[in-house]
C-alpha cells in the first residue's frame, strides 16, 4: 500500500537534482519512518538503493523503464513482504514541484507487538465454519469502523495479509476528528474487510472492540472469520 504523510520531511535538496525516485517506509503505529534491517529491491534493475540521511531509498540518476515493481524485504522485523507494482510509484516524468517519492506504509505482521492505546484485532480467516478449519492465506485485510451517525463505516488506511495459518493482525488509527460509535460499555464498532486473488471486496458482520487494546480470539471469539459467511 502506498499513500502520501505529510508530517515527513521532504528529500534533501542536494539529491533533488540528480535523484530519479525515491522509497519511504513508514511503521504503520507509529508512523515513523523505517530504514534499519530492511531491504528494498527494485525488481528489474541492476542498481541497489543509496538510504540517504533522512532514512529514505534512493535511487540516483537511474533509468527506469526496466523497473517492474518495488519488493520489500523486513528481514527479521515484525513486517511483512510486501510487493508494490511499477504503476502505483511515483515515477518521472512528474509534474512541477512534485518530488517522485512513494511513501508506503508497511503491513505489520501478526506477530507485532503493539504499544498500549493500539485499537486493533489479531483474527483467523478460515474458508468455513466447519469443524476442521481451513486457513485462507495470503489475503488483504484490513478494518472498517462505524461513525457516531451509527449508519457510515469508515474505512481505515492500514492493511495486512493472513500469513500460512489465516492469522492477521488489523489496527485503526482515529484522528482528532473521527467520532466512533461507541456501546454503553464505550467499545467501538468495527467490521473486517478482506479480499483474496480476483475476487470482490467481502466484509463480516460488526463486531464491538475495545478502544486502546488489540483484542485477540481469547478475548472475543468473533474473531475468527469465515470466508463464506463474509458479505459482498
Amino acid at each position: 500500500m502506498s499513500q502520501t504523510f505529510e508530517v515527513h520531511r521532504p528529500l534533501e535538496e542536494a539529491y533533488q537534482r540528480s535523484i530519479e525516485f525515491a522509497i519511504e517506509l513508514i511503521d504503520p503505529v507509529t508512523l515513523e519512518r523505517v530504514s534499519r534491517g530492511v531491504k528494498v529491491i527494485a525488481e528489474g534493475l541492476r542498481r541497489k538503493p543509496i538510504v540517504n540521511a533522512s532514512g529514505m531509498f534512493v535511487w540516483l540518476k537511474e533509468d527506469t523503464t526496466a523497473l517492474r515493481e518495488i519488493r520489500i524485504d523486513p528481514g527479521v522485523l515484525p513486517y511483512q513482504v510486501n510487493t508494490i507494482p511499477k504503476n502505483k510509484l511515483k515515477l518521472p516524468p512528474l509534474p512541477p514541484n512534485e518530488l517522485p517519492l512513494t511513501a508506503i506504509e508497511l503491513q505489520p505482521r501478526a506477530d507485532y507487538v503493539f504499544s498500549v492505546g493500539t485499537t486493533g484485532i489479531r483474527g483467523t480467516l478460515i474458508e468455513a465454519g466447519v469443524a476442521e478449519q481451513v486457513p485462507v492465506r495470503d489475503a488483504e485485510v484490513g478494518l472498517q469502523w462505524l461513525d457516531d451517525d451509527g449508519t457510515t463505516w469508515h474505512t481505515g488506511p492500514s492493511l495486512s495479509r493472513t500469513n500460512d495459518k489465516g492469522d492477521f493482525v488489523s489496527i485503526i488509527r482515529l484522528a482528532q476528528v473521527h467520532v466512533p460509535n461507541l456501546d454503553a460499555s464505550g467499545k467501538m464498532t468495527v467490521r473486517l474487510r478482506a479480499k483474496r486473488g480476483g475476487a470482490s471486496e467481502r466484509h463480516s458482520d460488526p463486531v464491538q472492540i475495545p478502544l486502546g487494546r488489540v483484542s485477540d480470539p481469547s478475548s472475543i471469539d468473533k474473531l475468527i472469520f469465515a470466508w463464506n459467511e463474509l458479505q459482498p
